[in-house]
């Protein structure tokens, strides 16, 4: 079975496969972009409204202007149909969009393969009512959204830029795991007709389908991870193949599910390294006939089926509802759950999930309210149910800024799952526990205990085979390590994390973490190699439609840019940078520090001058380079004065070596020499204990500058000896080699070391005092 494909002039537009190709060759297309063209002309008779659009693609309703915009440019790109042509899709001013062309429908048929057998699902029992015991829910895997302040990941939209998984299969070579014998991975269901009333039908089916396979002992690769992979053409067996390769799963299953004369029939394609077979069943449901075809497949596969009853009309409302939340359909979920009879609506499954959606929603009171009430009218419930309760508070909690609060939530949840020793059906969820406590422990500034339960979330992750989640949460590590200016363990971090979201097609986790990549290159001082780590996210940035993620993005573009002399590149960057997308101490940095870069000493002063007003808790790193655009030593007070214990010994030891660093510089140019050199003393030392490399260049630059300005040249010559490391990729280093060497009078040193700067000064000026 095959789903209506579309066919408009060269163009053919397949929903199944969620694939554009023109005279039969794939166009790279983002998700997002492809969904509302398949929107679009699904409704050709008629002009779609921004906000429904919105609602069907998205699935929420904060989604900007900006992002809708993107979205369908890029969309009309694909189709060469932007700008006034509009030969496909009409602008209807102040309203949405219709789509114009003419339209060819074209039928297809599935693959050749073993005959299916059809199985007659048996029918459920009756429901009791009034308002049953609630059902016991289902496990299902969630990722984790880690939502650390001192993070730049966004976890949102993270199926973004998967459209090119097909393209990249033709281009690459397919990257392969070891098979993992007894482990399956379920595709999102293909539904027909594809109309709305059935659309919660592809994941909650596909869910259902997952945790029955679980509950007969297999192991099935969590749902997020599959989505991240599951662009296959469902007609393209070798890319079926491929796909079952790349995953690492002995089996790749392959639903559909048919609504015809009241009933459904479900379709299980099942593909493993040398066979492709199908099962079919019958139901009333679409859940009692997956249930029905997954318990002949197991059987024909000689495993015992599920113990699981058949699902009553409860259960597959909860999996409705779930399905719902998963994609984001809020509404739908809310009307789902007002549908219910209030017995069955104060179920503590219910309340849980209820409260759930209303935290989604940004409605933290109502959510809390709701945990509160499942907590208190399921004493006698499940611990799964039980947990989330908590885990819900715990979130809700961490929203309101109490984060010793949430701690305590997140470690009753743990308590109640068992902890590490917990059964594994509970793998999931202890891996989510573990990571909001880490959340919590974050926000109280306790690294180490944060460090302990991300590790311990790492863990119970991979058990549940989730490699997406495991990563994300391996890359916030790295993140946390950088914190301390560990800034090998963190590089490494991120490399893991980078491997695994290029082999799953995590685009916007990989950017994300190439950004922070490229940071922490520019502590170990390898700005060339953080140049190459920005470029390959800025490539990514094409396809990542969500704006914050896009401005941290470029943002640390900008940064490496300075840091390599790439001026023109590092502006750019900020210019494209929306306000809205990146914090505006982050921002006041990124300008003072190019305007530094440029030798413009004058709007270095200026930004550095209007701006301390309007900034609250700045950043060490953030004093440095203020201090340094500051153009009076009142300015730079100003700057020293809002985080004054920064450089106190009581102070976090990784914000020492910038804070002090900041302090030397005031004294260095506004100062007594004497009083500078005892000071860029101190910024060494602390670095040399506490700092990262990039802390210990800077600060034994400095040191030099102090003495050479003293006319101390042969103390300051000896900084260069331990600055030689640097030498041939810090432009900091070469140009202090050069100026020391010149001073001296030393003309064929001077004259190498110039050399050596002019092939790294790029867009900068020998005769400007670099940025430090």
């Amino acid at each position: 079975m095959r789903l209506t494909r579309y066919r408009f002039g060269d163009f053919q537009l397949d929903p199944a496969t969620r694939e554009l190709t023109r005279s039969g060759e794939r166009l790279a297309l983002p998700l997002k972009s492809l969904e509302c063209l398949v929107y679009l002309v699904v409704n050709r008779e008629r002009a779609v409204g921004r906000d429904e659009l919105v609602s069907a693609v998205w699935g929420r309703a904060d989604v900007s202007d900006t992002v809708i915009t993107q979205t369908m440019r890029r969309a009309r790109k694909a189709l060469d149909d932007a700008g006034d042509r509009q030969a496909m899709i009409r602008t209807v001013a102040g309203f949405g969009y219709r789509w114009v062309a003419d339209v060819e429908e074209v039928g297809g048929a599935g693959p050749s393969v073993e005959p299916a057998v059809l199985v007659e699902a048996p029918a459920a029992e009756p429901e009791p009512a009034p308002a049953p015991e609630p059902a016991p829910e289902y496990r299902r895997s969630s990722r984790s959204r880690v939502a650390i302040a001192i993070l730049i990941v966004v976890a949102c939209g993270m199926i973004a830029g998967a459209a090119w998984w097909v393209a990249q299969q033709r281009t690459a070579p397919a990257q392969t795991q070891a098979v993992n014998d007894g482990q399956a991975m379920v595709l999102p269901v293909t539904v027909q007709p594809p109309v709305a009333e059935f659309s919660w039908v592809r994941l909650g089916a596909m869910e259902y389908a997952a945790d029955r396979l679980r509950s007969a002992s297999l192991k099935v690769v969590p749902t997020e991870q599959t989505l991240h992979l599951s662009n296959a053409p469902t007609g393209d067996a070798q890319a079926l193949q491929a796909l079952r390769a790349r995953s690492g799963a002995q089996w790749l299953i392959v639903p559909s599910a048919e609504h015809v004369d009241r009933r459904w029939r479900v379709r299980l394609q099942v593909l493993d390294g040398t066979s492709d077979t199908s099962v079919e069943a019958l139901g009333d449901t679409p859940l009692q006939a997956m249930a029905a075809a997954t318990d002949t497949w197991l059987r024909r596969v000689h495993r015992s089926p599920s113990n699981a009853a058949i699902p009553t009309a409860m259960q597959e409302r909860l999996q409705r509802i779930d399905a719902q939340l998963d994609a984001g359909q809020l509404e739908a979920a809310r009307e789902q759950i007002h549908a219910l009879p209030p017995a069955q609506r104060n179920a503590p499954a219910v309340m849980v999930r209820e409260g759930q959606l209303e935290y989604r929603a940004g409605q933290m009171a109502s959510a809390q309210v709701l945990f509160q009430r499942a907590l208190a009218n399921g004493l006698d419930t499940d611990a799964a149910t039980r947990a989330k309760g908590l885990m819900g508070l715990g979130s809700v909690a961490l929203r309101q800024r109490h984060a010793e609060q949430a701690q305590r939530y997140y470690t009753d949840a743990l308590a109640l799952l068992g902890g590490s020793g917990s059964d594994e059906k509970y793998t999931t969820l202890l891996g989510n526990a573990y990571n909001g406590r880490g959340v919590s422990r974050v926000r109280q500034d306790d690294l180490a205990g944060a460090v302990s339960d991300f590790g311990m979330a790492r863990v119970a992750m991979r058990e549940s085979g989730d490699v997406v989640s495991a990563a994300m949460v391996g890359s916030n590590l790295g993140r946390i390590e950088g914190t301390r200016n560990h800034w090998p363990q963190a590089i490494q971090e991120f490399d893991d994390a980078i491997a695994v979201f290029e082999r799953f097609q995590v685009n916007d986790y990989l950017a994300a973490t190439l950004a922070a990549r490229s940071l922490g290159e520019l502590e170990i001082v390898q700005p060339a190699l953080a140049g190459r780590s920005i470029a390959r996210a800025s490539v990514l940035a094409d396809s990542i439609e969500d704006e914050t993620l896009v401005g941290v993005i470029l943002s640390a573009r900008a940064a490496v840019a300075t840091a390599n002399g790439t001026l023109q590149d590092a502006s750019t960057a900020l210019k494209s940078t929306s306000a809205a997308t990146i914090d505006s101490e982050v921002m006041a940095q990124l300008r003072m520090g190019l305007a530094i870069a440029r030798g413009d000493r004058a709007t270095a002063a200026r930004l550095a001058g209007e701006l301390p007003g309007s900034l609250k808790g700045v950043s060490a790193d953030t004093l440095a380079i203020a201090t340094q655009a500051a153009g009076s030593v009142d300015v730079a007070k100003r700057w020293l004065a809002l985080d004054a214990s920064a450089s106190h010994p009581s102070a976090p030891p990784a914000r020492r070596p910038a804070a002090l660093f900041a302090v030397a510089v005031v004294g260095h140019r506004f100062d007594k020499p004497e009083v500078a050199l005892e000071l860029a003393v101190a910024a060494v030392e602390a670095a040399n204990r506490d700092g990262s490399p990039n802390d210990r260049v800077r600060a034994n630059v400095l040191r030099a500058l102090v003495l050479a300005g003293q006319g101390n040249l042969q103390e300051a010559s000896a900084v260069l000896g331990e600055l030689d490391a640097y030498a041939q990729d810090d432009y900091r280093v070469a140009w202090l080699n050069w100026r020391i060497y010149t001073l001296r009078g030393e003309v064929e040193l001077a004259q190498r070391a110039r050399l050596q700067a002019e092939s790294l000064r790029k867009e900068r000026s020998l005769d400007q005092q670099p940025l430090l």
